[in-house]
């Protein structure tokens, strides 16, 4: 079939739109399908990828199905894309090539041999298949290759009988270097977003992005905060050689900041081998966030105990900390100079929790809380008696774990 030269050209212009705006991929992607159709390409299947040097992400993975008329989204782990099967796929083959074009036609048994999925989409009723790759030019090393993977990554299945036609696939083409650029500059902010949320955490990378970007900006949030600490810190500092301390902050993270993640808390601040973080609640519903930072608590002395245990390493070893827990409201805001600024989180709650860990120390015990988390969540936790706390009012009763 001759595609008319307006048709594509309105598709065109309208993904380069679409690239300068704020649209999502689903949205986009089914669009883009529907208008494809709309001009007579048989397209009854369109999937889009990226590959990037990421803190996280090394993949988001985007497919539509006219069959379902559904839109599906998953990003993609670095170390997800580290596995060798990731090779036996068609896109990580032509990510390891020079090649930005290839086409299967799944009618012929040797081709959908190749890979597991293309026998899929031919049991499923498909007869053809492309892939097409933008490289950003930037040299890779991955799967012990330095290539030019890094780019987006398209493919595009028919399952009209004889597949696509030279003229459909040159139409295709032709649409795939705007498609792309939506791709790149959709995905990069998606993936800046998820940069900014590994350093400074979800509800200041979101506040961030909806404009708290003045020295002064900030909010009031009601919140279970956590903090903890590692015990021995300044000892171990200057008795383990770099790595091994490395190792052990890291192994120490993973315990703590791994668990408040895990169960819904906000990791704020990673202060030297101190985390504090914040579970936050609607005024006057603190039960819920309290019990999710008890959960995370447990957690976290599960997986220490654990290491522990299996002893394989001198991080575990060395593995001991306090946690404590409080209820109030903090101020989260940005401070620093125009130049240079932090989102922090400030107010006398934020200054009593981190004195009330300091006194798990001396008590030899691993968690405390304050009376106000006790008396939001009281499961769970029992009165071991009154102690001086500094910025809580003096003599305070002071909350621990149940042992079981």
């Amino acid at each position: 079939m001759n595609m008319p030269f307006e048709k594509l050209r309105d598709i065109s212009d309208w993904l380069i739109l679409s690239a300068l705006v704020d649209r999502s991929i689903e949205e986009t992607i089914t669009s883009f399908a529907d208008k494809m159709l709309d001009a007579g390409l048989p397209v009854h299947r369109i999937n889009c990828s990226t590959f990037q040097r990421h803190q996280i992400m090394g993949a988001v993975d985007t497919t539509w199905e006219k069959s379902s008329g559904q839109c599906t989204m998953e990003f993609v782990s670095k170390s997800e894309l580290a596995q060798p099967s990731v090779i036996t796929r068609p896109v990580g083959a032509i990510a390891r090539s020079s090649s930005n074009f290839a086409r299967h036609k799944l009618s012929d048994p040797n081709e959908r041999a190749k890979f597991e999925l293309l026998e899929n989409l031919h049991a499923r009723g498909y007869s053809d298949y492309l892939i097409l790759k933008q490289s950003y030019g930037r040299q890779y090393d991955w799967m012990d290759a330095s290539t030019e993977s890094e780019g987006v990554y398209g493919t595009f299945a028919t399952m009209r009988e004889g597949g696509f036609s030279d003229t459909e696939i040159e139409a295709i083409k032709t649409l795939w270097r705007p498609y792309s650029l939506f791709l790149k500059s959709t995905i990069e902010r998606m993936l800046s977003a998820k940069l900014l949320e590994a350093y400074v955490g979800h509800l200041p990378a979101r506040n961030i992005l909806d404009g708290m970007i003045e020295r002064g900006d900030g909010n009031r949030v009601n919140c279970a905060l956590w903090y903890s600490d590692l015990r021995g810190s300044t000892r171990l500092s200057t008795q383990l050689p770099g790595d091994e301390y490395l190792e052990l902050l890291n192994t120490y993270f993973d315990c703590t900041a791994g668990s408040v993640m895990k169960h819904g808390g906000d990791v704020l601040k990673l202060i030297g081998d101190a985390v504090m973080a914040i579970f936050p609640f609607d005024r006057g519903d603190a039960s819920q966030a309290c019990s999710s930072a008890l959960a995370a608590a447990h957690d976290s002395l599960t997986r220490a105990m654990k290491l522990q245990k299996e002893g394989q390493s001198r991080a575990a070893t060395d593995l001991y900390f306090g946690i404590g827990l409080h209820v109030g409201e903090v101020t989260l805001g940005n401070v620093g100079t125009p130049e240079r600024l932090d989102m922090t989180v400030t107010g006398p709650s934020a200054n009593q929790v981190t004195r009330l860990e300091a006194l798990t120390k001396p008590l030899a015990l691993s968690v405390l809380a304050s009376p106000q988390f006790f008396k939001a969540h009281p499961d769970g936790l029992v009165s071991i008696g009154a102690y001086p706390v500094p910025d809580l009012g003096g003599m305070t009763e002071i909350y621990s774990l149940v042992k079981k």
